[in-house]
């Protein structure tokens, strides 16, 4: 029970899609994925829900850091990466739904903005996604406040427990074994093995691990000081119950820092970070007050403007940024691989980076 042909730590998307590819890849190995929580302790369980590849005002903002080229190569993995969570997991099992991503603007969209993307993306994604939908703002109840809508027709949303029980269901058919409450206090090079230290208090264990595969997102500087990595904390609430409440799609503003969407009658709304980006990057759990003070006046002010919203559930979640929206596949060693930065698109591009760390093994 200590001799692996991979270890992988952490167990969120990231982790568990690369246990499935390796042991796709490698039917007769000998794999296991150790978390240090009952559950994923990054974003994996704590996210909303979101499957999104950009809105406009993101990818606008996107373009004063890189290439078009780069930007599109991007888009296009958070694409191909909602579509291989669906092929491998099923629809139906991540109660996947392409109900449209809409952000909320305080402006009338820019027609011409949103032509020139439709036409930048249009050849990767063999789709123009973008469109106004102001018509809908009165439909959807927003504050007049709401300008505009401006509408990602490739965007959507998923149940992030039922996501995460098939990723587990999968691995598990496949022969991949997990331990959770397994903090990892050190990875550690032998001369033909990696050593993979687990600990709580005392005792310690012992993992000999022919590959370890990187998988802690925000958490990864314990195991790689070096690399471009900032942690990002993320506020998600949900409401009491709202009679009425039914309209679907996710919806974005604040150029995509904040986010909510409706489900069974709640709306669950999160983000805030802009606010505080100092004090919110952090990979302490916790409430920010200003934080969700400001979204809980959004909500009854711009999103249920009739209704006065009362809190149900409060919780964070810690997401990874660098200096790059890329995601960052890390070679630390021959046997040791990071896949990390996620840039909060972990439900869309999470399976992708999973690949690309089971290209870089041997």
């Amino acid at each position: 029970m200590l001799d692996y042909d991979l270890v992988v730590v952490g167990g969120g998307i990231v982790g568990y899609f690369t246990s499935i590819y390796y042991a796709q890849r490698y039917p007769n190995a000998k794999i296991v994925i150790v978390e240090r929580g009952l559950f994923s302790s990054g974003a994996s369980t704590k996210n909303a829900g979101f499957s999104c590849i950009g809105s406009l005002s993101e990818l606008q903002d996107d373009l004063t850091h890189m290439s078009s080229e780069a930007l599109i190569d991007l888009v296009l993995k958070r694409y191909q990466g909602l579509k291989e969570l669906q092929k491998v997991l099923g629809t139906t099992n991540i109660d996947y739904q392409e109900v449209g991503g809409y952000e909320l603007t305080f402006e009338l969209p820019d027609k011409d903005k949103i032509t020139y993307f439709n036409d930048l993306l249009e050849k990767a994604l063999q789709s123009r996604p973008f469109e106004a939908s102001n018509h809908k703002i009165k439909e959807f109840g927003f504050s007049k406040q709401i300008k505009g809508l401006i509408k990602n027709n490739l965007e959507g949303t998923v149940n992030t427990g039922k996501l995460m029980v098939s990723l587990q269901n999968k691995a598990t058919s496949l022969g991949v074994q997990s331990l959770t409450l397994a903090n990892v206090l050190s990875v550690e090079e032998e001369n033909n093995f990696v050593k993979v230290v687990i600990g709580q208090d005392n005792p310690e264990y012992v993992l000999k691990a022919q590959q370890v595969a990187l998988c802690t997102n925000a958490f990864s500087k314990q195991f790689c000081p070096v690399i471009d990595l900032n942690p990002g904390r993320g506020l998600v609430m949900v409401s009491k119950p709202i009679p009425n409440a039914s309209i679907k799609g996710s919806f974005h503003y604040h150029n995509g820092y904040n986010y909510f969407r409706f489900i069974n009658g709640r709306l669950l709304l999160g983000g805030g970070r802009y606010l505080d980006k100092e004090g919110e990057a952090t990979t302490e759990f916790g409430i920010n007050e200003t934080l969700k003070t400001q979204l809980l006046h959004d909500a009854n002010q711009l999103i249920v403007p009739h209704h006065t919203i009362e809190l149900d559930y409060t919780w964070s979640g810690i997401m990874a940024f660098g200096s790059q929206k890329i995601p960052l596949i890390h070679q630390v060693s021959d046997r040791v691989v990071a896949g990390v930065r996620l840039g909060g698109m972990g439900v869309a591009i999470g399976c992708i980076v999973a690949r690309d760390i089971v290209h870089k093994m041997p």
